[in-house]
């Protein structure tokens, strides 16, 4: 057993039993909905604090949790093969499913000319393999959604390599036994907090790239939880906790260190109302739709905002979230979910096999 277990107190613990953190995950996922509703129809989300938006909050909340749950994994199972299998299970099946729904129905659908010639260009074959190697996402393949005030297939897909690389990063400094030790990660954490600041505000770098931001902006979410698994104290954020977290960011928002602010509320949250003492039975095993609803939910807003162009976002939302759903749901219980049973149905042999 860890020394982090033996300092959490495994079987106390709620990360290694019953939570609500899927329900979170939902409730993030549905974030990011609500703010692309208002972005793809007006170029504007409202749902904001100070500057930072409700979709963009979202996000760091899902590399927060993503950080604690992988620190976690790497140090229960030591196992280098099953750690990237079950990355790439994550990621790959739903992602490669909604590639193909690309080709054969949004492209067809809603482009022009479209139909089967939208097959016949390269461009969205091209577009494809790009998404699947983890380059950019952010164009609309064969005038997918062209027609759109917000010409992108899918705007949502340009995290999904970040997350990618952190599992590559975190793998790395967790295998080479620089990520093994507590002391390291703070470090590594507040180093990256640092050039992140520094990144965005220091006028002598005359505007680093967005990739290079964003690099820094997620990787610095993604080790504060790291740093929530390494120190189980600070995964026990009490109100009071809560209550300052939220004043100082309410307070501090605008300046420098607002978003760091954030990242601090958004963890205390998340361990608050996700590692509870009792249950709920219901919730601790709801499915977890959350990545299909984050990877579907955008070319599910733009279809029906072009079928219905004078849509105001919140009935763009409200007919748009049952179709969102069901094809989170399909996603879950057809293709996600099956897949990562294959991580558990090995042989000691290393075959894969019925359990």
């Amino acid at each position: 057993m860890s020394n982090v277990a033996n300092q959490s107190g495994l079987w106390a613990d709620p990360l290694f039993g019953a939570n609500h953190f899927t329900l979170l995950r939902w409730g993030l996922a549905l974030g990011v909905v609500v703010g692309h509703a208002w972005l793809i129809t007006t170029g504007y989300e409202p749902t904001r604090i100070h500057d930072w938006t409700l979709s963009y909050l979202a996000v760091n909340g899902f590399f927060i949790l993503s950080g604690l749950l992988i620190a976690k994994s790497l140090e229960m199972r030591k196992d280098v093969k099953g750690y990237a299998r079950s990355r790439l299970l994550r990621i790959y099946p739903a992602l490669i499913v909604l590639m193909l729904a690309l080709l054969f129905f949004f492209g067809p659908a809603f482009s022009n000319p479209g139909g089967i010639r939208y097959l016949v260009d390269s461009e969205p074959w091209t577009y494809v393999l790009r998404v699947l190697l983890m380059g950019d996402p952010l164009s609309a393949p064969g005038g997918v959604f062209g027609m759109s005030s917000d010409p992108v297939f899918n705007g949502a897909l340009w995290t999904i390599r970040y997350e990618m690389l952190a599992y590559v990063l975190a793998g790395i400094g967790f295998f080479s036994g620089f990520l093994k030790n507590r002391w390291r990660v703070l470090t590594s954490l507040l180093i990256s907090q640092l050039f992140y600041l520094v990144l965005q505000h220091a006028s002598i770098l005359n505007d680093a790239p967005d990739g290079v931001v964003a690099l820094f902006r997620f990787t610095t979410a993604f080790l504060l939880g790291m740093t929530l698994w390494h120190f189980p104290v600070l995964r026990r954020a009490g109100w009071l906790s809560i209550c300052v977290a939220i004043g100082s960011f309410l307070l501090l928002g605008r300046t420098p260190i607002g978003e760091t602010l954030a990242n601090i509320t958004l963890a205390a949250g998340l361990m608050h109302f996700g590692l509870v003492r009792s249950a709920s039975r219901t919730i601790a095993t709801m499915p977890d739709y959350s990545y299909g609803i984050y990877i579907w939910h955008y070319p599910v807003l733009q279809s029906v905002l072009l079928l219905n162009p004078d849509m105001h976002p919140v009935a763009l939302l409200a007919v748009s979230a049952p179709p969102v759903i069901l094809a989170a749901a399909a996603s879950w219980h057809v293709i996600e979910k099956p897949a990562l049973q294959l991580k558990k149905r090995r042989r000691t042999t290393g075959r894969l096999g019925e359990r």
